[in-house]
């Protein structure tokens, strides 16, 4: 099956040195050289081609409802302009898939995982019965950028002319950049301060040129996926999908105690009440001269106790981090782990937590 393009690369306008395959995507590799990018999202701004993910249109008047009782997070009571992360998990409580959803005013936008958007259009349509409720893919009749570095707000109000110092996390605005028009999200990467920025497809190279003269940096998937480990940042397929619940996963920010019931609401609720999680998302710095790869196990005293997930090179010291899955006992930072290779070990950094913590 050949690889999809996103419009931006079909227009010409993101010239790239190299290519990668991602998700059934053929996307930019390169643009510049990795290092130079990755330094533009950890200690500047740099924006990448993040179309391959999902974007769903949600329309009815019973849309914010139903995703209310359908997810983990509190979305009912969103006016436009407003939104919030949510899970969507199934009667075990595992996780379906993380999805952005913000109030645009005349529909509800959805951001999922890539490849993700059939799977949550037919979870939302398994629970619609009488609800007044229709959910359009718009994938690809638009486009996405994602900007994100320290200095991503500050550059990206000037290529918008908007004052975005007010912009909470996750909500949103219509705005223009390049001359086009945009809805500007803001979207917090792990502590990095981000936006995505969302458009008609055939406005995406002239936004791309107009954030490039805001002075922000092309950020190929090399970068990119090095920056999401580094940060700690779960990705779907390998850090989020059927085979881990929220908690485990680092995703206790987007998870509303108080609120009513939703799917796989019980099952969550017990882990957390009973402190019954077997697991933890850690983030991993590996001893030097280890030899790793995603799948690798952990061990402890000669016994299994994790696996690896996803594994980079920091570009900025030459060191090999990743993230991966470490049972509780041992899920404490500082801890020294072995390869069940026996060609060195990794220390845990952190216990990212995508979201932030639970809310009091």
């Amino acid at each position: 099956m050949a690889l999809k393009r996103t419009g931006l690369q079909s227009s010409g306008a993101a010239a790239a040195t190299d290519f990668v395959e991602m998700n059934g995507w053929e996307l930019p590799a390169v643009f510049t050289d990795v290092a130079s990018e990755y330094r533009s999202a950890i200690n500047d701004a740099a924006v990448y081609d993040a179309s391959y993910m999902g974007r769903l249109k949600a329309t009815g008047t019973d849309a914010l409802d139903l995703l209310n009782r359908l997810s983990t997070n509190e979305v009912v009571g969103l006016e436009p302009g407003q939104g919030v992360p949510t899970i969507l998990t199934t009667d075990k409580g595992r996780i379906l898939d993380v999805i952005i959803v913000v109030n645009a005013g005349e529909h509800v936008l959805l951001l999922t995982s890539p490849g993700m958007q059939e799977p949550v259009i037919e979870f939302l349509d398994k629970y619609t019965i009488m609800e007044d409720l229709t959910v359009e893919d718009v994938s690809s009749a638009t486009a996405a950028l994602a900007v994100w570095g320290p200095e991503s707000q500050e550059r990206l109000a000037k290529a918008a002319n908007a004052d975005l110092s007010g912009l909470q996390p996750y909500h949103s605005l219509g705005t223009e950049v390049g001359g086009r028009p945009v809805r500007l999200i803001s979207y917090s990467f792990a502590g990095l301060p981000g936006y995505y920025l969302i458009s008609a497809v055939e406005d995406a190279s002239a936004v791309w040129q107009g954030l490039a003269a805001a002075g922000i940096t092309p950020m190929g998937a090399e970068a990119s996926e090095k920056a999401r480990i580094a940060q700690g940042m779960p990705a779907h397929g390998s850090e989020m999908s059927e085979d881990f619940n929220p908690l485990e996963a680092g995703l206790i920010g987007a998870i509303d105690f108080t609120k009513g019931c939703y799917i796989g609401q019980e099952v969550i609720a017990r882990l957390d009440t009973y402190k019954k999680v077997q697991k933890y998302l850690v983030k991993l710095a590996f001893v030097d001269g280890s030899s790793v790869a995603p799948g690798a196990l952990l061990t402890q005293e000669g016994k299994p106790v994790g696996k690896v997930t996803s594994v980079a090179s920091d570009p900025s010291s030459g060191q090999n981090i990743g993230l991966g899955y470490v049972r509780t006992a041992q899920a404490v930072v500082g801890t020294r782990l072995d390869l069940e290779t026996g060609s060195g070990g990794a220390d845990i950094l952190g216990l990212p937590q995508m979201f932030g913590p639970e809310r009091s």
